[in-house]
């Protein structure tokens, strides 16, 4: 039987060679401020040397609601040059940095830090209603259904049911939601075939703490700190010895 693993500080302190992560957002929410708007072009001068694509469209926020209650939400998006990284904010009310290609704690919050400080500062928000983090995780298994059943559960400890056979099989899916402390957690777990016709398990996870944050760019890191620290918590608190052995090898092995 495969065990969970040990949670220890030498272990949400390491850095991993290999990680399943295919995206990762940062974001703060405030009061609704419609004049944000005609901010935005001093906002996008004061980031276009890093970020010199812009976008407009709908999109839907760092949360699990239902899409059908999002569906008017503007998003303005500022992209890099190759539209990895990208800074967004819908709706005169989320402000956020989301990437595909994480490139580590240290660097990611610096990124967001920086471009929270020049957006704070240019659009006088003077309120943070939530501050989040989301990490989601794509774990790729087999063509096979009943192979991709047997790693899904060497890998993880899964929440989702086990009585579908391959024939009538479509795809799983858990949402959990629950408080611990002053934090939200939400967590959500996707068991499905994927477009390139493989079986793969989705780990999703997205804490935030809300009315609870100073205006202070110190207090604002203070808790990003903590939320980090929560979320690895959380992750490895789901996944066996067994993946831990997969996401410390090399890449390539």
């Amino acid at each position: 039987m495969n065990k969970l693993v040990d949670i220890t500080e030498d272990l949400l302190k390491e850095n991993f060679k290999t990680n399943y992560l295919i995206q990762v957002a940062y974001e703060i929410r405030f009061p609704t401020d419609l004049t944000i708007k005609n901010k935005i072009p001093e906002f996008q001068g004061s980031i276009k040397d890093n970020f010199s694509i812009y976008e407009e469209g709908y999109s839907f926020p760092l949360t699990f609601q239902p899409k059908e209650d999002l569906s008017n939400l503007m998003n303005y998006k500022f992209l890099n040059e190759n539209k990895s990284v990208e800074l967004y904010l819908n709706n005169y009310t989320i402000f956020g940095l989301r990437t595909k290609n994480y490139p580590g704690y240290k660097i990611f919050l610096k990124n967001f830090m920086e471009n929270v400080k020049r957006f704070i500062e240019i659009s006088n928000v003077n309120k943070i209603t939530r501050l989040g983090i989301r990490y989601i995780n794509s774990i790729q298994l087999e063509e096979d259904f009943d192979e991709s059943n047997q790693l899904k559960n060497k890998y993880v400890i899964s929440l989702l049911d086990e009585k579908y056979g391959k024939e009538i099989f479509d795809s799983q899916r858990i949402d959990l939601r629950y408080h611990e402390k002053e934090f939200e957690i939400h967590q959500q777990f996707i068991f499905r075939k994927n477009p390139n016709n493989f079986y793969e398990l989705l780990i999703d996870l997205d804490n935030s703490l809300k009315d609870s944050i100073k205006m202070d760019l110190r207090d604002i890191e203070d808790k990003l700190n903590k939320l980090h620290y929560l979320i690895k918590t959380k992750f490895f608190e789901m996944i066996t010895d067994h993946f831990l052995m997969e996401l410390r090898k090399e890449v390539g092995d």
